[in-house]
């Protein structure tokens, strides 16, 4: 056994140093940048705090780097990402393939990591149109007044009584409420755990997977997690889907699944016969996409923006003052009254600057010329 996989290792070592020889003399001149060791490339450099390694290697390579994973030139600096993701955007405008991606989010499928073009641009019009366009989120207005004050009323029993509140497990609560009736047009079903699912979608996101950076190992599924969440996440999606097609009374039906599902196998332009066609695991990677980033974003925003307030006590007092001083003691703030709080706006913003909800997507050139 132990000759075969050193034998493995000779052939991918040999291929390696061959493939990287060859890429060298293609004319491509890159940047300067950390020496790469075979196979693994610079992965040895990247600490269990990426952001910090890579501010190190460019204190010694500069804002623009080459680093081996795979080949991946890296930037530094703002100015640099402003002149890729503004002056040079539609370049820069695809994604990576990532096997988490490919497993739990049905690859390319949905919007967040599909190619850009007609099929993504149409998949985001018809996002904007159906749940988050300005109309839409004002009808759901009064849902989101209610289980707020639910969610208030609750919290101030438990301080009456002295009792020890989890924060964090009452707002991930309402807003998995408010999001399943927002995108499924129902509260949520106890039959699903979508909770449990979108922890498990992150878990496998966030976690470093070596196939990543060496294709070879790609069929090899090496978190041993992937397919089996996959499997997961298509049964509880088929099944929502399944429901919507049998319902006969679409009065309370989510009014975003009936335009996907009128959208199936069909074309993104009339004239375009078969081409950039939604299918079955188009909808359901839009679904994913959207009920993943809906149960924790938020949640995560809100707990963030506490934990700050908490470390620096003058400035919840000054929002203190503020909400008094704007709102009073006697009624509950209401959205129609953000745009009055400014220092509240403020906080929030510096919040998601300390404490960004993701990790910014990476980018991927369209071209091989640019």
């Amino acid at each position: 056994m132990s000759s075969i996989i050193v034998a493995i290792l000779a052939v991918v070592l040999v291929i390696s140093i061959w493939y990287r020889q060859k890429h060298g003399k293609n004319g491509r001149k890159l940047p300067p940048g950390p020496r790469a060791l075979p196979i693994i490339g610079n992965l040895h450099q990247i600490g269990t705090l990426p952001h910090r390694s890579l501010q190190k290697l460019s204190q010694k390579h500069g804002h623009i780097m080459s680093l081996w994973l795979g080949n991946v030139p890296t930037m530094r600096r703002r100015p640099c990402g402003t002149t890729f993701l503004k002056t040079h955007g539609l370049k820069m405008a695809d994604r990576p393939k990532i096997q988490a991606f490919e497993y739990l989010t049905y690859g390319t499928k949905g919007m967040a990591f599909s190619e850009y073009g007609p099929r993504w641009r149409n998949t985001r019009r018809i996002c904007n149109l159906n749940l988050l366009s300005s109309s839409k989120i004002e009808s759901f207005a009064s849902l989101r007044k209610g289980e707020i004050g639910l969610l208030v009323q609750s919290l101030k029993k438990s301080a009456e009584t002295s009792e020890v509140v989890d924060i964090s497990s009452k707002i991930n609560e309402v807003v998995a409420d408010i999001s399943t009736m927002m995108i499924l047009g129902k509260k949520k079903d106890d039959r699903y755990d979508l909770k449990g699912l979108v922890e498990e979608v992150l878990h496998l996101i966030g976690a470093f997977n070596l196939a990543d950076y060496v294709p070879l190992l790609g069929k090899l599924d090496l978190q041993r997690r992937m397919r089996k969440a996959n499997k997961l996440i298509d049964q509880v999606v088929e099944k929502i889907i399944t429901e919507y097609e049998q319902n006969t009374n679409k009065q309370n039906s989510s009014d975003f699944i009936i335009a996907l599902l009128s959208m199936m196998d069909k074309p993104t332009k009339p004239q375009d016969k078969n081409v950039h066609v939604y299918d079955r695991t188009s909808i359901k990677a839009i679904l994913v996409e959207l009920i993943t980033a809906a149960y924790d974003t938020p949640a995560v925003s809100v707990d963030w923006t506490i934990s700050e307030l908490i470390r620096n006590p003058k400035v919840m007092k000054k929002l203190q003052d503020e909400l008094q001083n704007v709102i009073g003691m006697g009624r509950m703030v209401e959205e129609k009254d953000l745009e009055k709080l400014d220092y509240l706006y403020m906080v929030v913003k510096e919040s998601l600057g300390l404490h960004p909800v993701a990790p910014f997507p990476p980018r991927e050139c369209r071209g091989h010329n640019h």
